[in-house]
């Protein structure tokens, strides 16, 4: 399936590098900003990850597995 990702031009992964971790150190209450906010950039529908996710539901076996041609 990943020749079909990539035909489709929606590899989310190529666009993952470089994230932060939140470290062990931080409080619940930090790590859970910090993912927050990885999430809302992420989530953003101009973001490349958003871009490529819904790019995912035009490949034939993505549509499958998530149920979307039922």
């Amino acid at each position: 399936m990943t020749d079909e990702i990539q035909a489709a031009n929606a590899e989310a992964l190529k666009h993952l590098t470089g994230l932060s971790e939140p470290k062990d150190d931080w409080s619940d209450e930090k790590k859970m900003k910090a993912i927050e906010k990885m999430y809302q950039e992420l989530s953003d529908p101009k973001h490349p990850v958003a871009i490529a996710m819904e790019r995912q539901k035009t490949v034939k076996e993505v549509r499958i597995i998530e149920g979307l041609d039922e």
